[in-house]
């Protein structure tokens, strides 16, 4: 799938582009989930940025298209605020881009989103076209005005029914926005008032679902009525998934913990279908699971995503997942057709592929299990990440992607060491480029090496602040090397 580039070409989300985009096979939910993979890929190597805003700021792009937003006729043609997709309910889509705006400003520490804002284009045939101007700050006082008057904090996603699933989003991004902002405006305080409604009303009450159902999936606005035998294993996914990094502070808490053993534990787990291709999956859980759409590649998706944040220890249910994934949906790509497979995906061939690989991928960026994995997404959400780029610390630039793939970027300031690792499916590259930026007032050049030799590249001074690397790859079979720059 294409999600960098400046054209914006769907090639990739041909099945998800040509649907209504009102239920889960819309556009909307793997495409956020791209942007939040991206971010934890910065997260993971720390001292390389630049891949991870490129594919956030396509994504913002792309959300902002009409082509993503443009079902709101179907819903609020009769509203007040139409054709404003962000002024009123809707929080399945708001909600999404406020995170995604917010994980762009904390990474990148550009905030052109916020100062020269962006617009939304209502110009479908039989309309007047009309153009809508906000800024993230506006965005975010649209989501905190609603969840201020209603008594739960709950936003609509869909005309007065109040969703489970799409409430973590904003306050993601609420929790985001203050950091990077200075607590300027303070819009995460709302979080307490959603936190006590979810831990209060929220739970899965009917006996004969406690077992395997953790959370409820929706309510009505007007009368707080819960819809009953509406719950599915993969509405407890996408909760617990990215609950705890805005609910919890330092630890994983026991109220997302024990979904986590609810979902471990659920007798919707099935062995692969195929029983030469081993592998365990999460069944939808029932008819719920398929009416909603919740299905058993989404469902399982997130899973280790949910376990990680919990477990210390890699269960028998994640490695059993992650092989029902790799051995019935893992696919080689060679997306420039030039007979080198430069990229991995999972092809369920549905419309969850882009989403399954997101939600694969970003369990994979969060490490093996243990404690410091269990605390990675909240680091995410609990970081300026581009603070240290504006004086401290070295970053790695221009590489060659997708031809030249960094594995690791890693800077130790107490050594002044900044490692990087290159890796390449494609021996025919003889010749690459990458850059170095440095805060020249704090840090000088000592010494650069690659695998711990002093030659087989060039260096060029490029500016004060910036150097150029070139290096060749002597021998065909050659596909990883690792440089170690000294600074003093």
């Amino acid at each position: 799938m294409q999600t960098t580039g400046t054209n914006l070409t769907w090639k990739g989300w041909e099945k998800n582009y040509d649907g209504s985009q009102l239920d889960l096979d819309a556009i909307r939910y793997p495409l956020a989930h791209i942007g939040y993979t991206a971010a934890a890929l910065a997260h993971r190597t720390p001292n390389y940025r630049e891949l991870a805003i490129k594919i956030l700021k396509d994504t913002i792009e792309r959300m902002l298209k009409i082509e993503v937003w443009g079902y709101i006729d179907h819903y609020w043609k009769k509203a007040a605020t139409f054709p404003d997709p962000v002024s009123y309910e809707n929080i399945m889509y708001s909600g999404h881009l406020l995170q995604l705006l917010t994980l762009y400003e904390s990474i990148s520490g550009d905030f052109r989103y916020d100062t020269d804002g962006f617009d939304f284009l209502w110009n479908k045939t039989d309309y007047p076209i009309t153009k809508i101007h906000y800024t993230t700050t506006k965005l975010a006082y649209a989501i905190y005005d609603q969840m201020n008057e209603e008594s739960s904090a709950g936003v609509s996603c869909e005309p007065g029914w109040i969703y489970t699933i799409c409430q973590n989003h904003p306050h993601l991004g609420f929790r985001l926005y203050d950091l990077v902002h200075n607590n300027s405006r303070k819009f995460s305080q709302i979080s307490s008032k959603w936190k006590e409604y979810l831990k209060t009303h929220a739970l899965e009450d009917i006996p004969l679902y406690k077992k395997d159902r953790y959370f409820k999936m929706l309510y009505q606005r007007e009368t707080h009525i819960w819809v009953p035998f509406f719950a599915s294993t993969g509405n407890d996914g996408w909760n617990l998934a990215w609950m705890s990094s805005w609910f919890d502070y330092n630890e994983t808490s026991n109220f997302i913990c024990d979904g986590w053993k609810i979902m471990y534990n659920n007798q919707y787990w099935k062995p692969s279908e195929n029983s030469t291709l081993p592998g365990c999956f999460l069944d939808s859980g029932g008819y719920i699971g398929v009416r909603m759409q919740l299905n058993s590649w989404v469902a399982t998706s997130f899973y280790p995503v949910v376990e990680k944040q919990c477990s210390i220890e890699a269960t028998e249910k994640l490695n059993c997942t992650y092989s029902w994934f790799e051995n019935n949906f893992g696919t080689l790509l060679d997306t420039d057709n030039d007979h080198y497979f430069e990229s991995y995906y999972y092809e369920t061939n549905t419309f969850y592929s882009n989403w399954v690989t997101s939600n694969i991928l970003l369990s994979l960026l969060m490490g093996e299990n243990g404690y410091n994995t269990r605390s990675f997404l909240r680091t995410i959400y609990n970081s300026k990440f581009y603070e240290k780029f504006l004086n401290n610390e070295p970053e790695v630039l221009l590489v060659e992607y997708p031809s030249i793939r960094v594995t690791r970027a890693q800077y130790d300031s107490s050594t002044k060491s900044l490692l990087i690792n290159f890796n390449t499916e494609k021996p025919m590259i003889l010749s690459t480029i990458f850059q170095i930026k440095y805060p020249n007032s704090l840090l000088s050049i000592s010494n650069i090496t690659r695998d711990n030799y002093s030659d087989g590249f060039t260096v060029n001074q490029i500016s004060n602040v910036i150097i150029e690397i070139q290096y060749t790859y002597n021998t065909i079979d050659k596909q990883e090397t690792e440089f170690n720059i000294l600074f003093h």
